[in-house]
């Protein structure tokens, strides 16, 4: 409980008051101290029934909900209720300590809490790492109902842990639009059950967009029209997912780090894969394999994934990729899928890339998929003013001709390449892997 600002110019216009009538002689000094006294009686007895009036904090009952698991780079809500069981209205400011790091909606919340009456009130955090959180107390503050003092507490409550995975409201988002059927306006394509599988389903009608390997002869003759195998995707296959947390990928875009980035990618990715049946690993390595997941089927491994993916951290470390290409092929006898989540910026380490990525391209389907920094576009493609900008056009262009032709060597190894922007890697990582199966290459 403090004092107010009203309850100090209280204070300060009595005591002015009887300064200047002192000064002006209007009264003696005895009548002077008398008066001050009793003032002060008057108001003390104010704020003493100021202070019966006003409901104290335990009056009050306040809670804070949220989901526990937070998604990285995403608003993620939280909402407190203040209950008041009291008999007096109140103006209530709300502060509450999310963790230091997280950027908060609103610093602090006021409202109206009636008496006898609930309120909630909402906000979002924005968590810039994964890892583990906690919240601290709630701190209140309301005025009392002469408005001479201002009741302060902090309350501290219990489960206040956060767990900031990767973005799993992508997830959510993709499977919204799949039960609508609005995948194609987000830019997915839409994945059907048939395609260039090898599993005979049926036979249908020629269409011109078919080729001509499809046609069966015989059913042609049969039913005196142009017939057609169709056959199911494949199911049952390994998608390893890939994830390099070493050097390359602790640097920043836009406000995430590269692998963050890559783990929401891979998160979607992996979901997709399940839905479609498919068995779905993972690996983390930066300068030896951290994590190894074998692929597997449902929704329990894409919780093992969620798992070993949410507090990933890249480590200022040369990653080692002979090291994790040769544990993929020791671990993967299978023919494989293998998203391989990395990025080109020096030529040292692209050509370590090339050699060891290439190597398994015999035996596996290799899908190389790296983050393209528009701010690097930008700086390559912007008319320099002065000696400064001269230089840094120049090193920005001797980056991205590097990374060209790194991305030109591994397609030519046999390795397909997706490359590009962070905000677009999701929706043409997962319709790479739909066009892959659909066209039968795993």
């Amino acid at each position: 409980m403090v004092s107010s600002p009203r309850l100090i110019a209280i204070v300060f216009s009595g005591a002015a008051a009887l300064f200047f009538l002192i000064l002006a002689a209007s009264i003696s000094t005895t009548q002077a101290m008398a008066l001050f006294i009793l003032y002060n009686a008057v108001t003390g007895v104010l704020l003493l029934a100021d202070r019966r009036l006003t409901p104290t904090p335990g009056m009050l009952q306040i809670d804070r909900t949220f989901e526990h698991r937070f998604s990285l780079g995403a608003d993620n809500p939280v909402t407190i209720t203040a209950a008041n069981r009291s008999s007096a209205d109140l103006t209530l400011t709300i502060k509450d300590e999310p963790p230091f790091s997280f950027q908060a909606s609103a610093k602090t919340i006021t409202g109206k809490l009636p008496a006898s009456s609930q309120a909630t009130f909402r906000y979002t955090l924005n968590p810039p790492k994964r890892g583990d959180y906690l919240f601290g107390s709630i701190n209140l503050r309301y005025p009392s109902r002469l408005g001479l003092f201002i009741w302060q507490s902090s309350l501290p409550l219990e489960n206040n842990m956060i767990r900031v995975y990767p973005n799993i409201r992508e997830i959510r988002k993709y499977q919204i639009l799949t039960q609508r059927s609005h995948l194609v306006e987000a830019g997915l394509k839409r994945s059907r059950a048939t395609g260039l599988g090898t599993d005979f389903e049926s036979l249908r009608d020629y269409q011109i967009d078919d080729t001509y390997r499809r046609i069966n002869w015989g059913a042609t003759a049969r039913r005196g029209r142009l017939t057609v195998n169709q056959y199911t995707v494949d199911r049952s296959q390994n998608i390893l997912l890939v994830l390099d947390a070493g050097r390359l990928m602790s640097g920043t875009i836009t406000t995430l780090s590269k692998l963050d980035h890559a783990v929401n990618t891979s998160l979607l990715l992996g979901y997709v894969g399940v839905t479609h049946d498919d068995n779905v690993g993972m690996i983390s390595f930066a300068d030896e394999v951290k994590t190894y997941l074998p692929p597997r089927k449902g929704q329990p491994q894409l919780q093992k994934i969620l798992a070993g993916l949410y507090n990933l951290q890249p480590q200022i470390v040369e990653s080692d990729y002979q090291a994790v290409c040769r544990y993929i092929g020791f671990r993967n006898r299978k023919r494989s899928l293998i998203c391989f989540f990395t990025d080109l910026i020096d030529d040292e380490s692209s050509r370590r890339l090339i050699t060891h990525l290439s190597s398994l391209t015999g035996k596996h389907l290799v899908l190389c998929i790296t983050m393209l920094d528009q701010q690097i576009v930008k700086q390559a493609e912007k008319t320099p003013e002065d000696s400064l900008e001269l230089y840094q056009k120049a090193v920005a262009q001797t980056v991205l001709r590097n990374r060209r032709e790194a991305i030109s060597i591994l397609k030519s190894n046999g390795v397909v390449v997706v490359d590009v922007p962070p905000d677009e890697l999701s929706v043409a990582t997962i319709n790479k892997y739909l066009e892959l199966k659909s066209q039968s290459r795993l």
